[in-house]
């Protein structure tokens, strides 16, 4: 990767995938520019690594990849980044969950497999185990689910560490927590790091809450139309949504 290579780092999930996880044939041919300008592409997601091929083209297959909202990085399929919860921060959650009261549905992302404290109706695959058996793994994300619609949250929130961040979206109704130095854009510009690079190199897209610091950090951050206002906020471009071929605009104007 020389000085003059542009990396896009690009948000999946209603980002450059479509509302029905499909990648449009204006956003392909516009990544097929993007590669053949000899630009290069970092996908920056909050998906877990194991969801991560299935909605990828084969065109973004080999690419690096930030995952678990980036709490790891990983290049050629190894891991080469990783911020992970404090362990005492999990077992703090836990056993605040265990004493408030309340029937929580926890999981806990480690080692690229979600296990859960109790079965419930949930796409994916996860596994039931008692928790309190894993906090000391090495646990990339936390996450606390409300099948039945999400209700007051603020005493969760209160309870959360302050090395341990969390993510609130309208669009889902969970509550994630990652560790407070885990966030897109540290993982970006580690990667960028290896490269002699910085930020200001980078173009990030994204649409939800764990991608504000990527696109405010970046050389240019862009927010596509369908993004949550906090996004936004502090893009320097808004482009057409996820339907509309945000990521195709972004890149011809880049390219332009």
């Amino acid at each position: 990767m020389n000085h003059a290579t542009r990396v896009l780092a690009l948000d999946l999930d209603d980002t450059l995938l479509r509302s029905d996880k499909s990648v449009s044939a204006a956003n392909l041919a516009a990544i097929e520019r993007w590669f053949d300008c000899g630009h290069a592409i970092v996908v920056a997601t909050g998906r877990p690594p194991r969801s991560v091929p299935p909605v990828l083209p084969d065109l973004l297959r080999y690419v690096p990849r930030i995952v678990y909202n980036g709490a790891q990085a990983i290049v050629d399929d190894q891991v080469v980044y990783a911020r992970p919860l404090p362990a005492d921060d999990v077992r703090h959650m836990l056993e605040w969950a265990e004493s408030s009261g309340e029937r929580w549905y926890i999981g806990l992302e480690i080692d690229d497999t979600l296990y859960v404290n109790r079965n419930f109706p949930k796409p994916g695959h996860f596994e039931v185990a008692d928790l309190m058996q894993l906090w000391k793994q090495p646990t990339y994300k936390m996450i606390f689910f409300f099948p039945e619609g999400r209700g007051d949250i603020e005493p969760l929130l209160a309870a959360v560490p302050p090395t341990t961040r969390s993510l609130v979206t309208p669009k889902f109704d969970i509550v994630q927590l990652c560790a407070a130095s885990a966030d897109k854009s540290t993982a970006l510009d580690y990667l960028l790091s290896q490269q002699g690079r910085s930020l200001d190199m980078a173009v990030a897209i994204g649409d939800d809450i764990n991608d504000v610091e990527m696109v405010r950090c970046s050389g240019v951050g862009v927010a596509v139309e369908n993004a949550l206002p906090e996004v936004k906020a502090v893009a320097d471009w808004i482009v057409p949504d996820n339907n509309a071929d945000g990521v195709a605009f972004t890149i011809n104007r880049l390219l332009a």
